[in-house]
């Protein structure tokens, strides 16, 4: 009995001992802690919140987290630091939302309770970061409208406030940026960057990324001057901090850059910097398949045909050993290391005069550029559904809110009355102006959702548009293909055996190819209602007697393709073309 007793004591000791050190272990809290005492008000919010940041990423318990905290808040109070006594008040408050025990939904309403409770306090800094926090998870569920919509509350009240007078301003400019870069908002990537390298650093590597991100944004904008300058930027920051990583990622999208600009021979010695640096370090390896790609690609511009197909297999190699990116970023980074991929490998074997497998690659790459748009379109449309939604809850929110202060208005004039015939006509008109407010709100309400609707329908079609060019012009480098293999054909005649089997081959390659089979006209037909707004659907409904030939024969004629390439796609002559075209016009009276 007495043995079983110590054995409890002994671990009851045990427990407490670990649970003791657990929250008062000097590890990193104490050099924090003289760091913060050497620092100015604006380092200690900054080294703080990075402190709080290992802590969550360390998984310390909310107990552990708590009595450092305290610790924290003792020391401001001492030091009579108000700036960093409110920053820890934050963290105090919302020190549950950090843990990634909880589900994304109970972070949020972590979160929200602590906006409610700022915004109450009339605290527009801490409102706004409650309201990133709540962006930044609604972004992690794929919630994309929400995530926007609390992201731009959080800047337009971090705006209001004063962006240099909130120390750990660069940390949420970033994660803002990075997030409209995956939706291809530029613009406003390259606003939100402009402000943060106006702004004292967060952390060493943000202030890298901060400059790469601006100079990636800028690209896609093609303004390659400010790109150029901005990789540059970047480069010279890591080397002066010693980083040994951020040099070569710059200097390799420099490369690109001068590879875009046509500066080959300077855009290869930078690739292969940075090739040579990523290809033996395994995190690292993404980096160097999407270089090696454009390094096949630069070879390809030399006609070097072997270096072509070697970086081609090196990349093949190093993708191999990459695991495929669930988050945006990831996947959107994969998408484009296929499309360069296909790209090249079409090229080189359409260099080297190999028209089936260059057609093979150029039908996949036609497959994944649908495919990735039809992608993207999908997320564009999700994301203006949320904010249609968001805008509607917000109009209902704003409706009640008058709703309200118009009856306690009411209410408050009528018991200020002072004769029963006076209250009565107060009441009749308050009731007249209530109605014509409501009428009013409620036409505004709709024309917003007829305006949001407009909106949708307008970027519909303009893809719709691109993608029926697009389809276009699949079918003209069809086209070309044929006139190629035609031109071998005709070349192989004029030899001395024309029944070689090099002819046969290709007469088979010939005779297996066709424009438009009937699957391709139905996808054709689809495409193009979709951008002329159902115009063979209405032509249909006009002229009844309109056959299906006539009703390509007047798509392809409105599409602007030549006479002989309708007589391809249509497996009759020109001149069958041309009189089908009279009795066309002739029907439709033109």
């Amino acid at each position: 009995m007495n043995q079983y007793f110590v054995l409890v004591l002994l671990l009851f000791l045990c427990l407490f001992f670990q649970n003791v050190s657990t929250a008062q272990q000097p590890d990193e809290f104490e050099t924090v802690i003289r760091e913060l005492a050497s620092t100015l008000p604006s380092g200690r919010v900054i080294r703080t919140s990075r402190y709080v940041d290992s802590l969550r990423e360390s998984k310390v318990s909310i107990a552990g987290v708590g009595y450092r905290l305290e610790k924290l808040s003792q020391k401001a109070t001492l030091w009579n630091d108000q700036l960093l006594s409110s920053h820890v008040r934050f963290y105090q408050i919302t020190k549950r939302g950090f843990q990634s025990a909880l589900t994304p939904n109970d972070i949020i309403a972590e979160f929200d309770s602590a906006r409610t409770y700022f915004e109450k306090s009339d605290d527009q800094r801490y409102t706004a970061v409650c309201h990133y926090y709540i962006g930044c998870q609604r972004y992690d569920q794929k919630q994309y409208g929400e995530a926007f919509y609390h992201h731009a509350k959080a800047l337009e009240l971090f705006e209001a406030v004063g962006f240099d007078k909130i120390p750990e301003m660069g940390k949420y400019l970033h994660v803002m940026a990075i997030n409209n870069l995956y939706f291809h908002n530029y613009s406003k990537v390259v606003q939100l960057m402009r402000i943060a390298i106006s702004l004292p650093p967060y952390n060493e590597n943000l202030d890298v990324q901060r400059y790469n991100t601006l100079a990636i944004a800028y690209q896609n904008l093609n303004q390659l001057d400010s790109t150029i300058y901005f990789f540059k930027r970047t480069r010279e920051i890591a080397i002066s901090i010693g980083n040994t990583t951020w040099p070569y990622i710059a200097i390799g999208n420099l490369g690109k850059v001068y590879l875009k600009q046509g500066r080959y021979r300077e855009a290869l010695n930078m690739m292969m910097q940075e090739y040579l640096n990523n290809q033996s370090k395994s995190r690292h390896r993404t980096m160097a398949r999407n270089t090696a790609i454009g390094i096949a690609s630069i070879w390809q511009k030399f006609g070097q045909q072997d270096s072509v197909l070697r970086y081609l297999k090196i990349s093949e190699q190093l993708n191999a050993s990459v695991g495929n990116g669930e988050p945006m970023w990831k996947h959107q980074r994969d998408k484009h290391f296929y499309l360069n991929y296909y790209r090249v490998f079409h090229d080189y074997h359409k260099t080297r005069g190999n028209m089936a497998m260059a057609y093979n690659y150029l039908d996949s790459l036609t497959r994944l550029s649908n495919e990735t748009n039809l992608i993207y379109n999908k997320t564009e449309t999700k994301l203006a559904e949320d904010r249609l939604k968001i805008q509607q809850q917000l109009a209902d929110i704003s409706e009640q809110k008058a709703d309200k202060e118009r009856i306690r208005t009411r209410l408050q004039f009528i018991i200020g009355m002072v004769g029963l015939l006076a209250v009565i006509l107060s009441l009749l008109y308050y009731l007249l102006r209530l109605k014509h407010s409501k009428d009013r709100l409620i036409a505004e309400k709709e024309r917003k959702i007829q305006l949001a609707l407009q909106e949708k329908t307008e970027t519909k079609l303009i893809q719709a548009n691109v993608e029926l060019g697009e389809y276009m012009q699949h079918l003209k480098e069809k086209s070309d293909l044929v006139e190629s293999f035609r031109s071998q054909i005709d070349e192989l005649r004029k030899l001395p055996d024309p029944e070689n089997q090099q002819l046969d081959d290709l007469m088979n390659q010939l005779a297996n190819i066709k424009l438009l089979t009937p699957d391709d006209w139905n996808d054709f037909r689809k495409r193009f209602n979709q951008a002329f707004t159902g115009e063979l659907d209405q032509l249909k409904l006009n002229y009844g007697d309109l056959t299906v030939a006539e009703e390509r024969l007047y798509a392809l004629e409105k599409m602007n393709v030549s006479t002989s390439q309708i007589a391809w796609m249509l497996g009759i002559s020109k001149e069958s073309v041309r009189k089908a075209r009279y009795r066309l016009r002739k029907k439709m009276h033109l």
